[in-house]
């Protein structure tokens, strides 16, 4: 029998392999027979050579291919964030005060409106008697004492007064003196004509408060009546000293009238 052995270079491992690929006699020295061998393939020896990947020409030449860019990570400031979130907070509600405010605002507007309207309409009906009256009768005044001058202080309401009379009448009155107040009263004593019906041609003394009269009182000279509606030319009122200015005034129970002859 022919063998070969041969010897592997990978791993230094040792294989046997078959001779010659034809077939041969192998004899059994105890039967004295012969049989045929068969060729006996010789299996692979050492590691496993790894597998060749697919290569191009770029690849050839040591290219690689860019890789994607990574996206952008976005890092949250959280002071920032909490502060944008407490502007926002206070801005809201800063809108919702000012909303409120407008709304009280007009809320209150229309009840000062609702209150003057059912004034009006009170003073309208209570004041029916008295529009009739002033409308339909002229009261008879009494003459007085006279006076040659002005003898009111110079740039008052009392000066204005006296002045618009005379003006009118061509004298001055006199008998009495002393603040706005107490005008009514005096005059009446001094032989005039003092009511609490309006009328042209006479002086309105206004009581302390009444139509934003001082604690001294306050007085001018009734140009025209119409109802109850009373206008009057008056010094030292809203023009200041020396000045006149024209108001109309609504009558009312703390105005009376020194009638002029």
């Amino acid at each position: 029998m022919k063998t070969a052995a041969t010897v592997a270079a990978a791993g230094g491992l040792i294989a046997t392999v078959a001779g010659p690929a034809n077939a041969e006699t192998v004899s059994h020295p105890n039967s004295g027979t012969v049989e045929q061998a068969t060729s006996i393939v010789p299996s692979a020896v050492g590691p496993k050579a790894p597998a060749v990947e697919a290569t191009n020409a770029l690849d050839a030449i040591g290219f690689a291919a860019p890789k994607a860019k990574a996206k952008p990570e976005v890092i949250e400031d959280l002071v920032v964030k909490e502060q944008r979130a407490e502007a926002a907070a206070k801005a809201k509600a800063e809108a919702a005060m000012k909303a409120k405010a407008r709304a009280e605002d007009a809320a209150s507007r229309a009840e000062a409106q609702a209150s003057r309207s059912t004034t009006r309409s009170s003073l309208t009906t209570s004041t029916y008697s008295a529009k009739a009256s002033t409308n339909t009768v002229t009261p008879v005044a009494s003459s007085g004492m006279r006076s040659s001058y002005n003898w009111g202080t110079a740039g008052q309401c009392t000066w204005g007064a006296l002045n618009k009379w005379y003006q009118s009448e061509g004298y001055y009155p006199g008998g009495w003196t002393g603040n706005a107040l107490t005008w009514a009263s005096r005059a009446a004593s001094a032989g005039y004509t003092v009511s609490g019906v309006p009328r042209v041609r006479s002086i309105v003394v206004l009581q302390p408060g009444v139509y934003g009269s001082s604690s001294a009182g306050h007085l001018g000279w009734v140009t025209a009546v119409n109802g109850d509606q009373v206008t009057i030319v008056e010094m030292n009122a809203l023009a200041g000293p020396y000045k006149y200015n024209t108001r109309t005034l609504t009558h009312v129970s703390g105005l009376k009238y020194i009638y002029a002859p």
